[in-house]
């Protein structure tokens, strides 16, 4: 078996590295461009590289699967850059980069810059000043002053335009070594994209300072409730001594932040925002030779200028150990970080990558066995973080009840021995190796992962063909230069943080008396109106024929398979699909936790998870409250012998009392920490008892007691029985209809007739007829509130103009909602509101709000919400932009592969058994204002709505609660059925 076993990997492995040379862009090798572009042989990535002659780089790659380009622009530059004495300063740069030029959002530029450096220098006029009152003072007259400057300003213009280009995922993020911008967009709207962004990185103009300030102010209070973030900040301080990575952080001090100053800022994009220090990186269904084009068009006035040379002092590899601690109400647990070589070092990151994978892998890696398959801890991981100058590889653990933090560390310092000692077997480091490449191939299908790959090249500096090289070097690894390179870096150069629960030590931000600034939502810059009058061919949507896209057949036995052809790589994913869940049997949740701790008569549960691992297939089942899944996915070389095995597995799992009872205090101690996650008490707790109130699908579940007390030989049955119920199959797959069909008739042989469904048990949203507050305690920074209005039952004439209002009212950096809380008044950080409708038939669809603020602006932005609720603004420049954007998102999206049977299974449990996108597009062509204002009318103004509240009680107005409504604190008890205390008391017997 173990010969075998050797021999399937060696095919896998082959036919891998075929994939890998084969996957090439076919127009890379067969087409002719004008411009000469650096390139690599055998890159599955196709890249093509430019240089302009400013500097600027530009990588490329294309995919014609859509008809979309995700586009990233990468600066080299991020928060280890920022000046001592401005920390935040390049985070701070990228908000401000929304924010327009001297030509974007700019209404009167002339009348405008004389106030923005009157802003200017009162800020630095405030910076040299320590009496609060002086302060403060200053402070009213930049607010006054911010004010007028804002009657000259199209607030939010940049995301205006790009949205009405059809773009998506408009965002930006800053790290440590980068600053990095990014759009999705359709690709006809190319050459006006490139005109903007070459704009915008032409020059920043601070306008709306304040207002946006505020919001990183309350950024900076999300990450003082972020337990992690602060574990991070902690670990990295211990690492890094000398290193900004460790000495200041990308948000930025409390300190720096309440004394910005606009002159840094302009300084630094100065000096970093130059073409030679930029990258233009996309990837999707573009012509690269017109891309250059438009770049030496727009792009090539960008400047060239010599960057600062970052230096830094090395840390010293001979200190001891760090330990740290943190306090915070989450789970605790504990994390490691190992110093490691640099990034711009790409054979010790290949080297960081595999033994990362031999760590942890999900299935068979050290960790994944030693730890979380024998249950030693409740759960743990690890992974690497790859920057410029300094890598990091961290481990991750929580404990089992009983457990202290530092048993769970010395348990993931084993498993470093174990790396050290060459304390694993040898098939594991090409397995891992063919795990990651595994990974690439299936990320080659998504444009994102296209662009990060070459964005990372670039920010670490990094050449291409050494990262195409990458797989080349991991496969020449062998088990001994893992062996050294754990024995050369992985030392004392270590910080570990133990996460502890408890109370923090509250901390925030004043705030301030901000007066609303202008929004001018319906003027726009001679700019906008110079790219609306640029002409571009429409893209023809496409709509998709479910019926024909999906091959239905059956087995010889009539078991129902459904088959869509895999034209993209030899990746398949095989599912059989249960229409029941835990409505039916809420056994089923713990039948499917308990199978991978399950053995055979021939394999114990550490065995199979090597066999699948050695095979490149990945196995397992899962249960929702109305569906069940088992599926395996993996190589299409390896489908032959993954059948069987999984199959084996479904009839012949044996019981393992240990196991189960291992399971149990892991099930009991999960429960126990997600009574302290605030996501979970808001978002499960509170919105599930607003809905349901006691009779909830969260309540419902099997209590302490009786998980102690069964038998999982019932679970076992459970399993044995599965695939005697009714079902069906879905596959997707390079193999033809025939051949899967072939395969599953060997070894898929369950009893016939098949098994009706148990019944379902159903549960009863309950009417929100009233306004009531539902609030519960927890310890932090911020307070977040969601208010949950109900409406009629889901029907699908309303999709059209449900799409239209949360695009014109309450998504998105443009919308109504985000420009009146965040951008005019600086009230949240977070802020949004949705029609949310139902996902089934005869359920009731929802009206959602959300705001996560300080508790002091809570009652203003709450106050400021219901407004907008009750009455919708109407602004008819706006809602065009919003529509013709909900139009391109139609016009340039495809499903394709998998996602046609998973949409059309989506649109089935809303009674819809056709791409309703066409009749959504259609009514979004003759869509008017009046038409939505006529929809807010009717589904959103005027409703009761349940307010969620979460947030510390010591700083809670509960007076202004009360006045939303009929006031109800919660326990946890009320939300989930059980509570701390109980759940100790019953781990403990």
């Amino acid at each position: 078996m173990k010969l075998k076993s050797f021999r399937i990997l060696a095919s896998v492995l082959l036919a891998l590295v075929l994939l890998w040379s084969c996957s090439e862009n076919s127009e890379k090798k067969q087409g002719k461009y004008k411009y000469k572009y650096e390139r690599v042989d055998n890159d599955p990535y196709g890249a093509l590289i430019y240089t302009l002659d400013n500097g600027m780089k530009i990588f490329m790659s294309v995919n014609k699967r859509k008809p979309r380009i995700f586009t990233e622009v990468a600066i080299r530059t991020g928060s280890k850059k920022d000046p001592h004495d401005a920390t935040g300063l390049a985070h701070y740069l990228e908000h401000m980069m929304f924010k327009g030029t001297s030509k974007i959002a700019a209404l009167d530029w002339k009348d405008e810059k004389p106030l923005l450096d009157r802003i200017e220098a009162l800020y630095e006029e405030r910076r040299g000043v320590t009496d609060e009152k002086a302060r403060d003072s200053i402070y009213h007259i930049i607010d006054s002053v911010s004010y007028i400057a804002s009657g000259y300003v199209a607030t939010n213009e940049y995301d205006k335009m790009v949205s009405v280009l059809g773009a998506q995922g408009t965002n930006a993020y800053t790290w440590t070594d980068q600053t990095v911008y990014i759009n999705s967009i359709p690709s006809n709207e190319l050459e006006k994209w490139m005109r903007i962004a070459g704009e915008r990185f032409h020059e920043v103009v601070l306008r709306l300072f304040h207002t946006e300030l505020e919001a990183v102010y309350e950024e900076y209070n999300r990450g003082l409730d972020s337990d992690y973030q602060q574990v991070m900040k902690k670990m990295l301080a211990g690492l890094f001594m000398n290193h900004p990575y460790g000495t200041q952080s990308t948000i930025g001090t409390a300190e720096d932040l309440k004394n910005p100053s606009m002159k840094k800022i302009y300084e630094y994009f100065h000096e970093y925002y130059v073409a030679n220090n930029m990258a233009l990186v996309m990837a999707g269904d573009f012509n690269p030779d017109e891309v250059v084009d438009f770049a030496k068009k727009y792009f090539v006035t960008l400047p060239k200028r010599e960057v600062p040379k970052f230096t830094y002092k090395p840390e010293d590899e001979n200190r001891s150990p760090v330990k740290e601690e943190v306090i915070g109400p989450n789970a605790e647990f504990v994390q490691i970080g190992y110093r490691m070589p640099g990034g711009k070092d790409p054979v010790a990151t290949a080297k960081l990558e595999v033994l990362d994978a031999i760590l942890s892998n999900g299935k068979a890696g050290l960790i994944d066995l030693n730890l979380n398959q024998s249950q030693k801890v409740l759960g743990a991981g690890s992974s690497p973080i790859i920057w410029e100058d300094y890598s990091i590889l961290t481990l991750r653990a929580n404990p089992k009840n009983g457990q202290t933090l530092e048993q769970v560390k010395d348990l993931l310092m084993q498993q470093i021995t174990d790396l050290k000692t060459g304390n694993f077997e040898d098939w594991l480091v090409q397995a891992s190796v063919r795990f990651l490449k595994l990974q690439e191939i299936q990320g080659l299908e998504s444009n994102e992962n296209r662009t990060e790959a070459m964005k990372d090249a670039f920010i670490l500096g990094v050449d291409w063909k050494n990262t195409v090289g990458k797989e080349k070097v991991m496969s020449s690894l062998t088990k001994q230069d893992i062996v050294d390179f754990a024995n050369k870096y992985l030392n004392n150069n270590y910080a570990v943080v133990y996460k502890r629960q408890g109370k923090i030590a509250p901390q925030k931000f004043k705030k301030p008396k901000i007066t609303p600034i202008q929004v001018n939502r319906d003027r726009q810059s001679q700019f906008y109106a110079s790219i609306d009058s640029m002409e571009v061919s429409r893209i023809k949507p496409e709509f998709v024929d479910f019926k024909s896209a999906i091959s239905e057949g059956k087995l010889k036995n009539d078991i129902p398979i459904s088959y869509i052809k895999n034209e993209s790589n030899q990746l398949f994913n095989l599912v059989y699909l249960f229409d029941m869940g835990t409505d039916n049997d809420k056994e089923l949740d713990l039948m499917a936790s308990y199978l991978p701790f399950l053995g055979t008569s021939k394999y114990s549960a550490e065995d199979l998870k090597k066999e699948f691992f050695k095979l490149g297939v990945n196995f397992g089942v899962s249960s929702s409250n109305d569906r069940t899944y088992v599926y395996l996915s993996g190589l299409e070389e390896s489908l032959e012998a993954g059948v069987p095995l999984f199959e084996h597995i479904l009839s012949d799992v044996k019981k393992d009392q240990t196991a189960y009872d291992n399971l149990v205090g892991r099930i009991l101690k999960g429960r126990l920490d997600g009574t302290l996650n605030k996501g979970n008490i808001l978002y499960s707790g509170l919105m599930s008892y607003a809905q349901y109130g006691k009779d909830s699908r969260l309540r419902n579940i099997i209590p302490a007691h009786q998980l102690k007390t069964m038998d999982p030989q019932a679970l076992v049955d459970k399993v044995h029985g599965l695939s005697d119920y009714k079902h069906r199959i879905f596959y997707y797959g390079p193999n033809t209809q025939e051949g899967i069909g072939k395969v599953l008739e060997k070894d898929h042989k369950p009893t016939m007739p098949l098994k009706a469904y148990p019944p379902k048990k159903e549960y009863k949203e309950l009417a929100i007829d009233s306004d009531r507050v539902f609030y519960s305690n927890y310890d932090m920074a911020q307070t977040e509130m969601i208010m949950f209005g109900d409406d009629q039952i889901f029907d699908p004439a309303l999709m059209p103009m449900a799409s239209l209002f949360n695009q014109y009212f309450g998504g998105g950096l443009s919308s109504i909602v985000f420009q009146e809380i965040r951008e005019s008044k600086a009230l949240a950080y977070s802020v949004y509101s949705a029609y949310s409708q139902a996902g089934k038939k005869g359920k009731r669809n929802h009206v959602i709000a959300y705001i996560g603020t300080q508790v002091d602006k809570l009652p203003e932005a709450v106050s400021s919400m219901k407004s907008l609720m009750n009455d919708m603004p109407e602004a008819e420049k706006q809602f065009n932009e919003a529509r013709f954007a909900a139009m391109k998102d139609i016009e340039a999206r495809r499903i394709v592969g998998s996602d046609i049977f998973w949409t059309y299974e989506s649109l089935k449990k809303r009674g819809i058994d056709y791409d309703i996108s066409k009749e959504i597009y259609a009514k979004l062509k003759t869509a008017t204002l009046p038409e939505l204002k006529a929809f807010f009318d009717k589904h959103v103004k005027g409703k009761k709505y349940a307010y969620l509240v979460i947030g510390n009680e010591s700083k809670m107005d509960f007076e202004v609660l009360k006045q939303l409504g009929d006031f109800e604190q919660l326990t946890i008890e009320d939300l989930f059925g059980y509570d701390a205390e109980s759940l100790k008391k019953e781990m403990a017997q």
